[in-house]
């Protein structure tokens, strides 16, 4: 075997390439004249160690009257997201829309979908418009997959090239319109491409290959039933890289809350912070207004840029007892019957060694 040279292997990242590519044919989406509820799957090329998806998704929306967006804005028209492996039933995605749009905020600084209120985005990358009659939407999703695209993008990689990995992304749409947008009459001629960001290595004997880990990115929701203290107990899995938290109380994302804290073992209170201090660090952070009734920690923005980091901040769950993470709903917040929900996601580094996360590269041999 090839010993890589005098100096022996080099690293990954000196001796691996980057590649993009649309994985499979665009999915349309269709049932009874209408895509509600229609669900996409697209198997990924077997190529390369898997980095990031983009995934675009094209509709008509056709309305009685003019629209508005409900509280989760357009981005609710995809009511979830999974990215799944068929080795252990290794679910590594399980987001709704919205929060799989607040997660890609998360990861860098003064960027969104959308243009988060900081500027206007090209419409070949987003179009929402809500007037009457059929309206034609683009929206992108960013799904990361490893750490982040760039300094630690080798954290989490998955190995796609595997003869004995398969990695399915499924795009289940919403049920009905009113989860997305008032007057709603129909959502048709719906389309759904994935885009894919992976390294290969030019010579894998010759190259020190990523550890066996990878990132999950899940949520959690529960109902939220009176004011003051709400707790979301977390599972002990691997290390938690940041938590993205939606408040939504009486049906439409709140601000109404006073404090957040995340305890571990029932009496550590490793972070106790008001709502506007935690606002004041997210635009600081990340240059941009804070939307409504969303509130980050980032235990993973250890460097200059925020989604990055050497794991100075991570929480082992692991070795703890417990961890939770509370929010204290202010005693003025009007909360309805059924519609106010704690909603929790967060990214986790389990390690996890299998054929998903090392091998060797078959087109280089």
């Amino acid at each position: 075997m090839p010993d890589g040279g005098m100096n022996g292997p080099i690293p990954f990242r000196a001796g691996s390439r980057q590649r993009k590519r649309q994985s499979g044919a665009t999915q349309s989406v269709a049932g009874g004249g209408s895509a509600l509820g229609g669900v996409a799957t697209v198997t990924l090329d077997k190529v390369g160690m898997l980095n990031y998806l983009a995934i675009r998704v094209t509709a008509t929306v056709t309305l009685s009257a003019g629209g508005a967006f409900a509280t989760d804005g357009p981005w609710s028209v995809v009511d979830r997201i999974r990215v799944d492996l068929n080795l252990s039933n290794m679910n590594l995605v399980d987001v709704d829309g919205r929060m799989a749009y607040d997660l890609a905020r998360q990861m860098f600084r003064g960027w969104a979908p959308d243009g988060g209120t900081n500027y206007t985005p090209s419409t070949l990358v987003f179009s929402a418009p809500v007037a009457m009659g059929a309206n034609l939407w683009n929206l992108w999703y960013f799904v990361p997959i490893s750490a982040n695209p760039g300094s630690d993008y080798d954290t989490g990689l998955i190995n796609l090239q595997a003869p004995e990995v398969q990695c399915n992304v499924s795009v289940r749409f919403a049920a009905a319109g009113a989860n997305f947008v008032t007057n709603f009459t129909s959502l048709t001629v719906t389309n759904v491409a994935v885009h894919q960001c992976y390294f290969s290595s030019l010579d894998p004997r010759a190259v020190i290959l990523p550890l066996g880990q990878v990132v999950r990115t899940v949520q959690f929701t529960q109902p939220v039933v009176a004011t003051g203290e709400n707790t979301i107990t977390v599972e002990r899995q691997g290390k938690l890289m940041n938590t993205t938290t939606r408040f939504e109380a009486n049906g439409a994302r709140s601000d109404g809350i006073d404090r957040l804290q995340v305890v571990a073992n029932i009496n550590d209170t490793m972070y106790d912070e008001t709502a506007d201090f935690n606002a004041e660090e997210f635009e600081r952070d990340y240059s941009m207004p804070k939307p409504v009734g969303i509130f980050y920690k980032d235990f993973w923005h250890a460097r200059e840029s925020p989604g990055s980091g050497d794991g100075r901040d991570l929480i082992n769950l692991e070795v703890l007892t417990t961890f939770q993470q509370k929010i204290f709903v202010s005693s003025g917040t009007t909360l309805g019957s059924g519609n106010n929900f704690y909603i929790l996601g967060r990214r986790i580094l389990v390690n996890f060694v299998s054929p998903a996360t090392s091998g060797i590269n078959p087109l280089s041999q």
